[in-house]
C-alpha cells in the first residue's frame, strides 16, 4: 500500500471512486433517513406510501383542478381542453370534484372512477377574468372624465379609452374597455385511483416507494460498506497527500504553496455560484432536481477533498497556518507596528542627546504661529492644517538632529583618538549617511596605522629577539673561553687584570642578551602562563628575605609592611618573582644609600596592591612612561650595570598575568605598583 501513495493515477482513481460512492453513499443515507422517518421499519412502508401521496404531485394536480376550473369560468376552451387532456382517464390516476359552499357540484374531472384509495378536500378561491369592451359612459366634464379613469385603473387592467364626442353643454360621451378580474369560493376534494392505472407522477413515485421499502434492509447494508469503502478512500487520500513519485519526503506543489485561506475561499466559491444559479429549485422539475443535487454533491466531495488533501500535505510541512492570507496580514502588522516602536524607541532614546535643536525647532513653530494668530482671518482651519503639515515634517526633524548627534559623536570619538569608534549608520539616509561613511573610513585609516605601526613594533622584537639568539652563540664561547683562561697560569699579571675585564664584561653582555630575550618574549607573550592562587604576603616576605644581604649591602634598611586584609589571587608564582625580583634590583642599583625601601601590601578600591617605594640616588628628570621604556634608565650617565629593561619586562609579566603594574615619581621618590584582582 505504501508504494501506491506516491502514485498520481492511484490518487486519481481513488478521488473518482471517493466521488462516485461518496454519492451513493448520501443517496443510501437519504432513503434510510426517509425510511426510518416514515416507521418503514415496523409498519412495512405504509406511512411513507400515504405521506407521498399526500406530497408534491398530489398538491400539484389540486393546484391544476383550480386552474381547470377557473378556464372553464373564462370561457377559455383551448385551456380547459389542455387541463381535460391532463385529467383523461389514460394520463391521470387523480379525480377531483369542485363544489360550492351549498354541496352543489360546479366540476369534475373528465372521466369518472368508483375505487379510490384517498381523497382530501380544500377550500379554495377560484379568480377568474371578465372583460369589458367598449362600455359607453357619459361624463359632466373633463375632471370627472379624469376622476373616472383613475378609479378603474385602480380596479381593473385598463386597456383602451376614446373620447366619443364633446356635447354642447359641455358634457363628454366616452367608450371605456377593460379586463375585470373576478373571485369565487370553492371546496376542492381530490382522489386518487386504486389501482395505479396510468403512468403518471403518482405512479411512479409510488413505484420508487415500494421499491425502497422492499431494499430496506440491503440498503443498510449498502450502505455500511460505502461507508467503509469511504473512509478507507479518505484515509489514502489523505495519507497520499504530500507524496510524490521520485521525490524523498512531503512535496508541496503549485496547488499547496496558494495561500490556505484563499484556497478555501475560492474552493467554496463554486458551490455558492450554483446554489445562486439553481435559487432553490424554483421553476424546475424532479429530474432536473436529481441532477443538480447529484453535480453538487461530486462537487462538493472533490473540492472538499481537494481542501483537506492540501491541508494535510501542508501540516507535514508544517506550514499551514503560516501559509495564509491571515498571517501574512498578522506578521505585516506585527512588523508595521514593531517598526513604529522601534522607530518611536529610537527617537525617544536619541532626542534627548539633541535637545537643543529640538527646542529651536519647537520654538521656531511656536513662533510661526503666534504670526499666523495675529494675521487674523480664518485661521481655525488654517491652524488645523498647520498642526497636521508641522507633525508630519516633525518626523525628518527629528530624524536628521539625531543624524547629525550622531556624526557629532563621531567626531568627538576620533578627536579623542579612538580609531576603533565607528559611527552607527543605522537610519542614517542621504549626504548624513555619506558623511557618516567618511567618518569611518577615517577612522578605519587611523586604525590601519595603528595596526601597521604595531606591526612594525613586533617586527622589531622579532629582530631584537633573533638578533639577541644570534649573539648568545657566540657570547656564550667568548665565556667559557674567559673562564678556561683564567684556570691556566697567565703572566705576567697585567694580562689577569685584561682577563678579568673581559670575564666581567663578557658577563654583562651575557646579562643583557638575557634580558634582550626575556623581554621581547614577555611583550610577545611567548612566555607560558599557569594562574593559580597565590598569597602575595607570602610571596613579598621571600622575595625579600632573599635580598636582604644585597639591600644591606647597598647601604640600605628594607622596612615591609604586610596587610592581613590582602586576599589570594590568580597568579603565576615564578613569574610574579620575576616582578619582585626586578623592581628589588632596581632598588638595589638606583635607591639612595642610608635610606629606607618601604616593602607593603594592601587592599585598595577591590584589588590586592603591592608598593615599592624607594629615594633615588639620581635626579629623576624623566616622566613615569618614559621610565618604563625599553634601554631607559634612572642613571641617565649610564655608568651603572643596569640595561634598562628590568621596569618593562615586569610590565608585560604584570600584564601577562592578567595584573596592572604602574609607576609614579615624587621629586626623588621613586614609587612601582603592582595590582591584582582577588581569586575567584
Amino acid at each position: 500500500m505504501k508504494k501506491l501513495l506516491p502514485k498520481l493515477w492511484a490518487k486519481i482513481t481513488a478521488l473518482i471512486l471517493l466521488v462516485v460512492l461518496g454519492a451513493m453513499l448520501a443517496a443510501s443515507a437519504f432513503g434510510i433517513a426517509m425510511l426510518a422517518t416514515y416507521h418503514a421499519y415496523t409498519d412495512g412502508g405504509i406511512s411513507l406510501s400515504r405521506s407521498v401521496q399526500r406530497g408534491q404531485t398530489y398538491d400539484d394536480d389540486m393546484s391544476l383542478a383550480v386552474s381547470c376550473y377557473a378556464a372553464s369560468l373564462d370561457g377559455d376552451s383551448l385551456g380547459l381542453a389542455h387541463y381535460q387532456n391532463i385529467f383523461s382517464a389514460e394520463n391521470s390516476n387523480f379525480f377531483f370534484r369542485i363544489t360550492d359552499g351549498d354541496g352543489n357540484v360546479l366540476m369534475t374531472s373528465p372521466y369518472t372512477a368508483e375505487d379510490f384509495s384517498y381523497h382530501s378536500f380544500q377550500p379554495d378561491t377560484v379568480t377568474y377574468n371578465r372583460r369589458v369592451v367598449s362600455e359607453t359612459k357619459d361624463f359632466a366634464d373633463q375632471a370627472e372624465y379624469s376622476a373616472y379613469l383613475d378609479e378603474v385603473s385602480g380596479k381593473y387592467a385598463l386597456e383602451h379609452t376614446e373620447i366619443l364626442r364633446t356635447n354642447a353643454d359641455g358634457s363628454l360621451t366616452a367608450a371605456v374597455s377593460y379586463t375585470a378580474s373576478d373571485t369565487k369560493d370553492v371546496v376542492v376534494n381530490g382522489y386518487i385511483r386504486s389501482p395505479l392505472v396510468a403512468k403518471d407522477g403518482i405512479y411512479y413515485e409510488q413505484h420508487w416507494v415500494r421499491l425502497l421499502v422492499s431494499f430496506r434492509y440491503g440498503l443498510i447494508a449498502a450502505a455500511a460498506a460505502l461507508l467503509a469503502a469511504c473512509i478507507f478512500l479518505f484515509v489514502f487520500l489523505l495519507c497520499a497527500a504530500g507524496r510524490k513519485e521520485g521525490v524523498e519526503g512531503i512535496h508541496l506543489n503549485w496547488v499547496d504553496r496558494i495561500p490556505f485561506d484563499l484556497y478555501l475561499a475560492l474552493a467554496a466559491l463554486p458551490c455558492a455560484l450554483l446554489a445562486y444559479l439553481y435559487e432553490g429549485n424554483s421553476g424546475y422539475g424532479d429530474a432536473v432536481f436529481i441532477v443538480f443535487v447529484a453535480a453538487a454533491l461530486a462537487l462538493a466531495i472533490l473540492l472538499g477533498m481537494s481542501v483537506l488533501m492540501t491541508f494535510a500535505a501542508r501540516a507535514k510541512a508544517g506550514s499551514w497556518w503560516r501559509n495564509t492570507v491571515v498571517c501574512m496580514v498578522l506578521v505585516l502588522i506585527g512588523k508595521f507596528f514593531r517598526w513604529l516602536g522601534s522607530g518611536i524607541g529610537y527617537a525617544a532614546k536619541n532626542l534627548p542627546l539633541c535637545w537643543k535643536g529640538a527646542l529651536g525647532w519647537c520654538g521656531l513653530c511656536l513662533l510661526e504661529l503666534i504670526f499666523i494668530a495675529a494675521c487674523g482671518g480664518d485661521t481655525e482651519r488654517f491652524v488645523a492644517w498647520w498642526f497636521l503639515g508641522h507633525a508630519i515634517l516633525t518626523v525628518p526633524v527629528v530624524l536628521a538632529l539625531i543624524a547629525m548627534r550622531k556624526l557629532q559623536k563621531g567626531g568627538e570619538a576620533l578627536a579623542a583618538g579612538r580609531p576603533d569608534a565607528a559611527v552607527d549608520l543605522r537610519r542614517l539616509h542621504g549626504e548624513f549617511r555619506k558623511h557618516g561613511e567618511n567618518l569611518n573610513n577615517i577612522a578605519a585609516g587611523m586604525q590601519k596605522a595603528v595596526d601597521e605601526q604595531l606591526q612594525a613594533e613586533r617586527f622589531r622584537t622579532e629582530l631584537i629577539t633573533n638578533v639577541s639568539h644570534d649573539i648568545k652563540t657566540p657570547l656564550t664561547s667568548i665565556v667559557n673561553y674567559v673562564d678556561l683562561m683564567k684556570k691556566e697560569d697567565i703572566q705576567p699579571e697585567k694580562a689577569k687584570e685584561y682577563l678579568d675585564v673581559l670575564d666581567r664584561q663578557s658577563a654583562r653582555l651575557k646579562k643583557l642578551t638575557e634580558d634582550l630575550v626575556e623581554a621581547s618574549k614577555a611583550s610577545t607573550g611567548a612566555i607560558p602562563v599557569s594562574l593559580e592562587r597565590t598569597d602575595l604576603n607570602v610571596l613579598l616576605p621571600q622575595v625579600a628575605g632573599e635580598y636582604d644581604d644585597r639591600l644591606r649591602t647597598a647601604g640600605l634598611e628594607p622596612v615591609l609592611t604586610l596587610s592581613p586584609a590582602v586576599p589570594a589571587v590568580l597568579a603565576d608564582g615564578k613569574l610574579l618573582w620575576r616582578v619582585f625580583d626586578n623592581l628589588l634590583s632596581n632598588v638595589c642599583k638606583y635607591a639612595m644609600p642610608g635610606t629606607r625601601v618601604y616593602l607593603s601590601s594592601e587592599w585598595a578600591g577591590g584589588r590586592a596592591v603591592v608598593s615599592f617605594k624607594n629615594i633615588s640616588k639620581y635626579p629623576l628628570n624623566i616622566s613615569a612612561p618614559e621610565l618604563m621604556e625599553r634601554f631607559v634608565r634612572g642613571d641617565s650617565s649610564r655608568s651603572t650595570e643596569g640595561s634598562g629593561l628590568g621596569l618593562s619586562i615586569a610590565q608585560s609579566l604584570t600584564q601577562l598575568q592578567q595584573g596592572e603594574f604602574s609607576l609614579s615619581i615624587d621629586g626623588d621618590l621613586f614609587k612601582a605598583v603592582v595590582s591584582f584582582p582577588p581569586a575567584q
